[in-house]
C-alpha cells in the first residue's frame, strides 16, 4: 500500500510547516513528518523537542525503506528547485510538459 490517503496537498513557502524526521532503531526505515506550525522564518532551525511523534500522527509522513528511495526523492527536488530557479535551462511544451533545453 504505497499511498495510503489520496489527494493530500502541502503548500510550502510561508514558514509555517515543520518537517521533523525519525529513524527505527536498527535503522531499517526512516521517516519524515511535516506538521503545522506557527509562521517563522523559511528554513529557521527549531530545536527539537523529547516528545515522540508515532508513524500516524502527523498529517504528512514520508516513510523510507530503503536509501534510493529517498535519492530518488531529492533527485527530484533538486531538479525542480533549478526548473523554478533558472528561467533559461527548461522550456514548456505545447502539452505543458517541462523539457530541458538542447
Amino acid at each position: 500500500m504505497p499511498i495510503i490517503n489520496k489527494n493530500i496537498q502541502v503548500v510550502f513557502g510561508t514558514g509555517d510547516i515543520l518537517a521533523r524526521i525519525g529513524c527505527k532503531s536498527d535503522r531499517a526505515s526512516g521517516v519524515i513528518q511535516f506538521i503545522e506550525n506557527e509562521p517563522m522564518p523559511i528554513g529557521q532551525f527549531v530545536e527539537p523537542n523529547d516528545d515522540i511523534m508515532e508513524i500516524d500522527e502527523a498529517p504528512v509522513t514520508f516513510i523510507f525503506n530503503k536509501i534510493e528511495s529517498i535519492d530518488a526523492v531529492i533527485f527530484q527536488l533538486q531538479k525542480l528547485k533549478d526548473i523554478m530557479g533558472v528561467d533559461d535551462k527548461y522550456e514548456w511544451t505545447a502539452s505543458g510538459r517541462i523539457v530541458e533545453k538542447e
